[in-house]
């Protein structure tokens, strides 16, 4: 016992006279080094898919990813962090060092984070939130040496290589010295440099505008922040009458737009109308959506001399020098067709339809000496369409119906009762769903195709691409909605990815859409998914539908709190939100959200409907509306007049 006690003492002495591996002083430019070396390694395991965010640390060297043992030397993990935090709870970690012990080396290595994913499918959910916190960890940066190196990797200069990447990367760079940076770290550095918008960035950014790879023109113009000056507005305008990639062209469009909207104090009349017209005469080279952004333009400074081009805007196919322009405008969406139809009218008066652009040309050049465009636009309107869904006008060309099919779906709308056996699902939220797309269905134009999509715990297309509204494709649709159960949980990310093909998707990239129209049913809160986060859903909404310009409809059948998030969803995307109420007996009512060009916020509109099973003469009076709990009641404005068959705090009731 004795012997080994000596033993086990002479050991410890031996070690505590060796240096340890983990005996770095805090604060040290040591272990900044360490850190620096660790956050990289996660980074770089994290591009090759060796590394997982929300994986938890494992115990043992042999389960454990490259940065761990970097991470160990910088005294950032310890043996209390295995199997206990997750490997996004480490990185975090190295990121709050990394803000408290600021260099240019650790700037460097979370400028990484700050770019992760954008080389590849940069709308992943893990790429998102990594991308935000190394751009926040960076703008909580002070220290003007780090954002010196920002500015240089935002120009494209070559920046300085740090001695334990030298090796890594000595094929890139034949000096040694530096390396040029990639276009991923150019966008996280323009957009960084933009937020921070301290003057000296101003140049670089403009200078991007120009840029050889579109991701960086890109980048570029959505990081250009007020306060404007004249000089960036003429560069803006001439990056635009230059530009032809579909996506860039969107972006400067909007970027002009608001410079527009808030100009510098030296733009007068003159220039202001050589800029206007520098970008309507890009109508038709840039594809059907960088239109849809013109005729923002339009709509916010009307003129005379923009009737021409939106009378060409009708006619849909518009021919491009450019091949990939023409192959985009070979599926340009009616959408445009509609919204130049309905600026036209507000702009001459004339009540022709958006569909006959030879009449409008006959009617422009007849009358266009005839004609005064008032300063200010009313809300346009578009024209009437026989198809709906849920009263909602279905106007695209190629549009996705976005079904919930979960367990929750076999109730009645609003909590009320189930007339048929459950099932068949009659008188359920699904079945009034089937009915719906059914008739719309039936409806389109024959030149419209649409798509149907389900989800529940999982995601399902039924068809791989859109379909026109034939007579055999509707059989088929009759078929598959008859097979359709309610069943499982609320996988709404599941049918938000598939339906906007999120997976798909680059950064910069021209890949269109199949769709350009999309209607989502649902009658709850997600459940179950990557993804069930209200705000993270509509997130990555956003930033997937930030080009796409996807008009998303959306229709609530519940009684829960899910019509918040179809209900910001709509407003966020062009669409309209319907809120579908039936009562046991009398009124039922169905209101719609919509957000009109001429209103910043969305309007709500009421209407009194009346269930099949309740007598048309059960409905509420054109001056009475039905409350949620109240039966019948006067509209606010309205004379007091009550419906025979609606009274005052009372459910209408069928004689």
């Amino acid at each position: 016992m004795l012997r080994r006690l000596v033993a086990t003492l002479s050991c410890s002495l031996v070690a505590a006279s060796l240096p340890s591996q983990a005996a770095v002083a805090e604060g040290s430019p040591e272990q900044s080094a360490w850190v620096a070396r660790a956050i990289r390694e996660w980074v770089e395991d994290f591009g090759s898919g060796r590394l997982g965010p929300r994986g938890v640390l494992r115990r043992g060297a042999d389960l454990q990813p490259r940065y761990v043992a970097s991470a160990r030397r910088a005294a950032r993990l310890g043996e209390a962090d295995e199997d206990r935090i997750t490997h996004l709870d480490a990185l975090q970690k190295l990121l709050l060092f990394a803000e408290r012990n600021a260099s240019v080396e650790l700037g460097d290595a979370v400028l990484g984070v700050a770019s992760a994913g954008l080389d590849n499918a940069f709308l992943g959910v893990d790429g998102l939130e990594l991308r935000e916190l190394g751009h926040w960890a960076l703008m909580r940066t002070e220290d003007r040496g780090v954002w010196l190196h920002l500015l240089r990797a935002a120009a494209g200069e070559r920046v300085p290589v740090f001695a334990q990447l030298q090796a890594r990367r000595a094929d890139d760079d034949a000096g040694g010295e530096g390396i040029v940076e990639g276009p991923a770290r150019r966008v996280a550095a323009l957009l960084l440099i933009g937020r921070k918008n301290w003057p000296m960035f101003r140049s670089t950014l403009e200078a991007a505008l120009v840029d050889v790879d579109p991701r960086v023109r890109l980048a570029a113009a959505e990081a250009m922040l007020p306060p404007w000056r004249l000089e960036t507005v003429r560069t803006v305008s001439t990056a635009l009458v230059n530009e032809h990639h579909p996506v860039v062209a969107q972006a400067l469009v909007r970027l002009l737009l608001s410079m527009l909207k808030h100009p510098p104090r030296e733009l007068d009349a003159e220039m202001r109308e050589m800029v206007i017209s520098g970008a309507l005469a890009q109508f038709g080279r840039c594809g059907w959506r960088t239109d849809m952004e013109l005729l923002d333009v339009v709509a916010a400074f009307p003129r005379k001399s923009a009737v021409p081009a939106l009378i060409q805007a009708l006619d849909l196919e518009v021919r491009s020098p450019d091949a990939l322009v023409t192959a985009i405008n070979k599926r340009a969406s009616p959408l445009l067709r509609d919204r130049a139809g309905s600026l036209l009218r507000a702009m001459t008066g004339a009540m022709l339809k958006s569909d006959d652009a030879a009449g409008w040309r006959e009617f422009w050049e007849r009358e266009q000496h005839n004609i005064t465009v008032p300063a200010a636009l009313p809300a346009p309107r578009a024209d009437g369409t026989r198809a709906q869904f849920f009263g909602v006008p279905v106007t695209g060309g190629s549009i996705a119906f976005l079904i919930d099919t979960s367990g929750s779906m076999k109730d009645a709308p609003a909590g009320g009762p189930v007339t048929g056996p459950h099932a068949r699902g009659e008188g359920s939220r699904l079945q009034a769903a089937k009915e719906q797309l059914l008739l719309a269905a039936q409806a389109m134009p024959a030149e419209s195709q649409y798509l149907v999509l389900t989800f529940a715990d999982e995601a399902r297309t039924w068809t791989a691409t859109p379909v026109k509204p034939t007579a055999s494709s509707l059989r088929s649709l009759t078929e598959l909605l008859s097979r359709l159960r309610p069943h499982g949980g609320t996988n709404l990310f599941d049918g938000l990815v598939q339906a906007l093909q999120l997976q798909e998707r680059r950064y910069g990239g021209v890949e269109a859409p199949k769709i350009d129209e999309l209607f989502l049913l649902s009658d709850g809160q997600p459940t179950v998914g990557v993804v069930t986060d209200t705000e993270a859903l509509l997130r990555l909404v956003r930033e997937a539908n930030k080009y796409a310009q996807i008009r998303i409809h959306c229709v609530f059948t519940g009684t829960g709190s899910g019509a918040a998030l179809l209900r910001s969803l709509a407003e966020q995307n062009g669409g309209v939100f319907v809120q579908r109420y039936h009562r046991r007996s009398g009124c039922g009512t169905m209101r719609a959200c919509r957000r009109l060009p001429s209103l910043p916020r969305a309007r709500c509109v009421v209407g009194s409907v009346s269930p099949r099973s309740t007598p048309p003469r059960s409905r509420c009076s054109a001056s009475t509306c039905c409350s949620s709990r109240r039966g019948c009641t006067a509209r606010p404005g309205s004379p007091k007049t009550r419906s025979r068959w609606c009274s005052p705090g009372r459910r209408s009731r069928a004689r």
